[in-house]
């Protein structure tokens, strides 16, 4: 899609068509020259070429390195990102990107370049990291492309069109639990509830995150009027030399922050645990220093987990069974969302709703009744009904 500005537009004939000054006529008037091709794309690149050989692209007198370019947008970074996020692509940076690009000059660097070294780092050509899946693969492309971008503003470098196939890789579906393994979850808890096995049940039956929970202090709690308000989050973040260090920052998107409404059996338990602790005491670990680790606590899930005699699954699937029960007993997808804190619906659905094989089943059976039923048949009612699930999430 061409952008305001570019002197790109499609022709009726279906091609593309870019415009470029060549040159000046002796009283200053434009030289105007035209470049064409069958995409967007190839005319983007064209352009690119026509302009730096006419010299309408006049980079610097400087000659840096990808590893200082990188360096420095990265530093450039400051505090329009959260530290979680400045740390995560500085790692991505070292661990992948730099080995392959860091001594690459920016004046002599061409797309072609970029792209192949980019396939070497998704193959993991020299063996120092498995190769790249789609998600990651993409990540680092979309790293470089915004490297380069910081570049070509600075006039360090030309504009890039970088283009390279993603490597495609099956992920394994997230299995979120059954409403019988939530019941067991939710019974194994109210046997000997603690405050980290309340912890476990607000991933299960109010959808958070492992950050969220561990960023949680008793002051976020209104029990009174059973309303959780969710403005922190914990994350363990790399630095640069590989140490780490634990953050407490805002949630991951703005939409994160939210107020929930509390079960009346989920604020009696936690009433239950809370016992005589002040509201800056953290939930997980009762202390007012130091809130849990999230490594250490989804050790602990998988262990009750385990003694709840449930499948130990990863503990994202806890938020990935609330998204689907809640669907499967009629919630509506915006509410939903709002609920588990998601940028948009599209989210939600896309990667949180999971049908499980009753309820296909289920649907089939209505609509082979609603439409292909022998004349002189019940129609059936217009909606057979989705399992209910109360136990798990009702007041």
């Amino acid at each position: 899609m061409a952008r305001h500005g570019e002197n790109i537009r499609k022709r009726k004939d279906g091609r593309w068509e870019g415009r470029y000054i060549k040159g000046r006529t002796p009283d200053g008037k434009a030289k105007l020259g035209y470049v064409y091709g069958k995409t967007y794309g190839q005319v983007r690149q064209r352009l690119v070429q026509c302009r730096a050989q006419c010299g309408e692209l006049i980079l610097s007198a400087e000659n840096p390195t990808f590893g200082q370019l990188a360096q420095d947008w990265l530093n450039s970074l400051g505090s329009s990102v959260k530290k979680s996020t400045a740390a995560h692509y500085g790692y991505t940076l070292r661990r992948y990107l730099l080995p392959q690009l860091q001594e690459l000059r920016l004046h002599s660097l061409e797309e072609h370049i970029l792209e192949a070294a980019l396939l070497r780092i998704f193959s993991s050509e020299n063996g120092s990291h498995r190769p790249l899946g789609t998600s990651l693969a993409k990540e680092c492309l979309a790293l470089v492309r915004r490297i380069c971008k910081y570049g070509s503003h600075l006039r360090l470098m030309r504009p890039m069109d970088i283009q390279v196939n993603l490597p495609r890789s099956a992920r394994p579906p997230v299995q979120p639990l059954s409403a019988a393994q939530a019941q067991a979850v939710d019974r194994y808890v109210r046997q000997a509830p603690t405050a980290r096995k309340a912890g476990l049940l607000l991933c299960l039956q109010l959808g958070l995150r492992i950050g969220e929970v561990c960023g949680l202090q008793w002051g976020d709690f209104d029990l009174e009027r059973k309303i959780l308000t969710i403005h922190r989050s914990v994350q363990r973040i790399v630095l640069p030399g590989d140490g780490t260090r634990l953050v407490v920052q805002s949630p991951k998107t703005q939409n994160s922050l939210r107020q929930l409404p509390l079960p009346t059996r989920l604020c009696s338990l936690l009433r239950t645990v809370r016992k005589a602790l002040p509201d800056t005491a953290w939930v997980l670990t009762g202390s007012t220093c130091k809130p849990a680790e999230p490594r250490n606590f989804r050790r602990s899930i998988r262990g009750y987990l385990l003694r709840a005699q449930v499948p130990p699954v990863h503990p994202h699937a806890l938020r990935h069974t609330f998204a689907t029960l809640c669907l499967q007993a009629g919630c509506d997808i915006k509410t939903l969302s709002e609920l588990l804190g998601h940028s948009s619906a599209a989210v939600t659905l896309q990667r949180y709703v999971h049908t499980s094989l009753n309820q296909k089943r289920l649907e089939m059976k209505r609509v082979f009744s609603v439409c292909f039923a022998p004349k002189g048949s019940s129609k059936g009612s217009s909606r057979t009904q989705a399992p209910h699930f109360s136990c798990v999430l009702s007041d």
